[in-house]
């Protein structure tokens, strides 16, 4: 809200609080709205009072001058707390205090206050924004762009493993995809058939390379150096089981499991997470024939 809409609002609203019991005009001259006769409590609590302090100050604007004790009585709030309440609208400069025989009594300021608490409001606001302006050049310093939560996506099921194992070939930019495997995950029947039927095709299309890493078996019963495929295979010694699978490609990482007892796969988006599993793919891809 634009502040000339905001002093006019408010205006409004202090033309209303000079008598809640009759009809009035704004300051345009034109009635009032129901609800804001009916109830201002919410104007209140956007000109900055919390609901505790336009309550009190309700009350207190309709009863006149009152102790404490006795608007905890008409509020239904401990005296403490219209007490402190009392004591901030005092600051805020809508409330007076005074003293009668030795008992403190509060009495509200003429409802214009309220328009020159809502000036004091904006003059701080406008100070603030200027701080906060000087000060963003360090703030930028601060800032890391780069520091990324990484994000971990989770699949279950067949139809969860084949989504997470073709989202590789829905990122932008992909060249090359990094595949750790073995022969027993590439044999499983989902897995298969969308290699065959679906996901290398479409690579192939794509233009997208594949290196694999594969547990070296006695099954090979796929050819892995396929030129017209794009892919190239170095075999891992069989003394190390790779019951699974990982796919590096990009800022992902994707774990499959897909066998009898277990079918799911995890998906983390981190650069950092990437670049570690890309190093300790290529680190074992020159040791592997």
């Amino acid at each position: 809200m634009d502040i000339q809409r905001q002093i006019s609002l408010y205006s409004n609203l202090a033309v209303s609080f000079a008598s809640l019991c009759q009809p009035r005009l704004t300051s345009a001259g034109k009635p009032l709205p129901d609800a804001l006769m009916q109830n201002p409590q919410p104007l209140l609590e956007q000109i900055g009072l919390n609901h505790h302090e336009s309550k009190v100050y309700l009350q207190l604007l309709q009863a006149g001058e009152q102790p404490a004790s006795s608007l905890g009585r008409q509020t239904k709030l401990p005296r403490s707390t219209v007490r402190g309440v009392l004591e901030k609208l005092c600051i805020r400069g809508v409330v007076r205090k005074l003293y009668k025989r030795h008992t403190q009594y509060y009495r509200c300021e003429d409802p214009e206050s309220l328009l020159k608490h809502l000036a004091n409001r904006m003059t701080e606001d406008r100070e603030n924004i200027r701080e906060i302006q000087e000060v963003l050049p360090m703030l930028r310093a601060l800032h890391r762009k780069d520091s990324v939560i990484p994000k971990v996506k989770y699949f279950e099921g067949s139809n969860g493993v084949i989504e997470a194992f073709n989202h590789s070939l829905f990122v932008e930019g992909i060249e090359e995809i990094l595949f750790f495997t073995s022969y027993r995950f590439i044999q499983h029947p989902i897995i298969l058939k969308n290699d065959d039927d679906f996901y290398i095709p479409l690579r192939v299309k794509k233009g997208i390379r594949m290196r694999v890493l594969v547990g070296k078996t006695d099954d090979q019963r796929k050819q892995y150096n396929d030129p017209k495929e794009l892919r190239e295979r170095r075999y891992i010694p069989a003394r190390y089981a790779l019951p699974g699978n990982i796919h590096i490609y990009g800022n992902f990482v994707v774990y499959f499991s897909a066998s009898e007892t277990e079918q799911m796969a995890v998906l983390v988006e981190s650069a950092l997470m990437a670049e570690t599993m890309r190093a300790l793919f290529e680190f074992m891809w020159e040791k592997c024939p």
